[in-house]
């Protein structure tokens, strides 16, 4: 218990018995010297928050810097999609939650409370408002929840949604791949995705068609720009003589590789907005990916 608290090692009763004890000294002194030792009073009060001070509460995996790619099922980009979603919505309440209490309530009724108790000279009032303010108002801030969203892979999986939507053309499979890291418990942590789409009976040098996302810096920031590979074994196969020779208006095609694998890049043209794929975007590319399978298949 003593982990979730900031300062100092001791236990919940003790902790309990410092912060009452520095908040009955502090109003203590001021009652007993008034004006003279309002503020220092109000000082020692506000010190009984220190053992009482939670850490900041957050779901965000302490990652080892790990990158393993594994094949997985349909099912696990399901479960990762509904998890990321519900991050958003839990995002979304604790920020209301927290802010809009503190900040958009509490804090502007104790400004006019205080102010009347000025204007009127009530410092009976005065005293007690103070005072309830340092005893109420520092809980708003400690131990906030902080839920974490991994932000490149949520800004991807609608592109990724949009493929999985459709249905593959006849002959054609698609796997998923995750990429995983390790957190220290050595649970699995999720960062990032891509699709294969391979042929049922596919040639000789074909492995397929890799279809990933990147994130691109737009003019209103990050954007996520979806891309596919076709992948050959080799360069000296008919698959990639095949590839090379695929074009399409408005794509870029790239052509590399080295001797164990060759590749083939097609990718939405920059131009006018294109560093950016919206959903439709990404389901263009995937009819460009799929005429590419049905050439490749011929070859």
């Amino acid at each position: 218990m003593q982990d979730d608290f900031r300062f100092f090692k001791l236990g919940f009763a003790s902790r309990l018995i410092l912060a009452g004890g520095l908040f009955a000294a502090g109003i203590a002194l001021e009652l007993a010297l008034r004006a003279s030792m309002f503020f220092p009073g109000l000082a020692v009060l506000a010190a009984g928050w220190l053992p009482l001070m939670l850490r900041k509460a957050t779901n965000k995996p302490e990652d080892q810097g790990l990158e393993e790619w594994r094949p997985v099922p349909l099912s696990e980009v399901d479960k990762l999609d509904d998890a990321l979603r519900e991050s958003k919505k839990l995002r979304s309440k604790t920020r209301s939650l927290s802010s809009g209490v503190a900040l958009g309530l509490g804090i502007p009724v104790l400004v006019v409370f205080l102010g009347l108790c000025a204007a009127f000279d009530r410092t009976d009032a005065y005293f007690v408002g103070v005072n309830a303010a340092a005893l109420l108002v520092p809980a708003l801030f400690f131990g906030r929840v902080r839920v974490f969203t991994p932000a490149d892979i949520a800004m991807k999986m609608p592109c990724f949604r949009a493929l999985l939507a459709e249905m593959p053309a006849e002959g054609v499979t698609v796997a998923p791949y995750l990429r995983f890291d390790k957190d220290r418990s050595g649970a699995d942590v999720p960062e990032d995705l891509r699709l294969l789409y391979e042929l049922k009976r596919p040639p000789a040098d074909l492995v397929g068609i890799q279809v990933q996302a990147a994130v691109n810096n737009g003019p209103n920031g990050a954007v996520p720009y979806m891309y596919a590979v076709i992948l050959t074994k080799g360069k000296d196969g008919p698959s990639y003589k095949v590839a090379q020779r695929i074009k399409s208006a408005g794509y870029e095609i790239e052509v590399g590789g080295d001797e164990q694998y060759g590749t083939v890049v097609l990718r939405q043209a920059t131009d006018d907005g294109g560093y950016e794929t919206s959903p439709d975007d990404c389901r263009k590319l995937l009819r460009l990916c799929l005429k590419a399978l049905a050439a490749l298949a011929a070859a």
